[in-house]
C-alpha cells in the first residue's frame, strides 16, 4: 500500500468515528427528553430539614470517635452516677495514699530523731537532713518536723487518718453489746 492509501483510509475512518458519535449522543439525548422534570419518587425524598438533621447526627458520630476520654473509670460503665461500696472505699485508699502524712516522730535515749512520714501508700523513716517530697527535714520535735521549702521554714505534725465515709464503715454487730448495769 502506497502512503496516498493510508492517508485516506485514516481520513475515513476518523469521518466514520465523528458520524457514530454524533449518532450515539443524539440517541443519548433522547433517552434524557423521556425523563419527567418531577420524579416519582417525589414524595419518598428527604426533606432539607431531615437531611440537615441526619448530617448534624453523623457530624456528632464523627467527633465522638476523636474524643479522648481524661476519666479513669470506663466511660460505658453504666452505674456511674450510683457509687458502690467498693468504689467509695477504692476512693478512701486513693485519698488516704496521695496524702503527704507524719505518721509519728521518735526521738531515742541517744537524741537520735526520727519522723515516719506516710506517702503514695509506702511508709518511710527519716532523720534530720533528709529530703522528702515537701523539702529538707531541718528538726523533728515530738509530733511534728520542721523543713525547708523554698527557703521557707514550715512545720508538719502528725496527722490522723481522715474518717471513711460512712457507707463504708464496718457496721458493728449486735453481738458486741454494752450492758448498762
Amino acid at each position: 500500500m502506497e502512503i496516498k492509501y493510508i492517508k485516506d483510509f485514516v481520513i475515513a475512518l476518523v469521518v466514520i468515528l465523528v458520524v457514530a458519535y454524533g449518532i450515539h449522543d443524539y440517541y443519548l439525548l433522547q433517552r434524557t427528553r423521556g425523563i419527567a422534570e418531577e420524579s416519582k419518587y417525589k414524595r419518598i425524598a428527604l426533606s432539607d430539614e431531615l437531611l440537615g438533621k441526619i448530617q448534624n447526627i453523623e457530624n456528632s458520630i464523627q467527633d465522638r470517635k476523636q474524643f479522648v476520654f481524661t476519666v479513669r473509670k470506663d466511660p460505658l460503665e453504666q452505674n456511674l452516677i450510683v457509687k458502690t461500696k467498693k468504689d467509695l472505699e477504692k476512693q478512701w485508699i486513693e485519698q488516704v495514699e496521695e496524702m503527704v502524712r507524719l505518721q509519728s516522730t521518735m526521738i531515742t535515749e541517744n537524741g537520735e530523731k526520727y519522723a515516719t512520714i506516710s506517702h503514695r501508700g509506702e511508709n518511710k523513716i527519716y532523720r534530720i537532713g533528709d529530703s522528702f517530697t515537701y523539702g529538707k527535714i531541718t528538726d523533728i520535735r515530738e509530733g511534728e518536723i520542721v523543713y525547708n521549702n523554698g527557703g521557707k521554714s514550715k512545720i508538719l505534725q502528725i496527722e490522723k487518718l481522715p474518717e471513711k465515709p460512712h457507707a463504708i464503715k464496718e457496721e458493728t454487730s449486735k453481738k458486741t453489746r454494752e450492758y448498762n448495769w
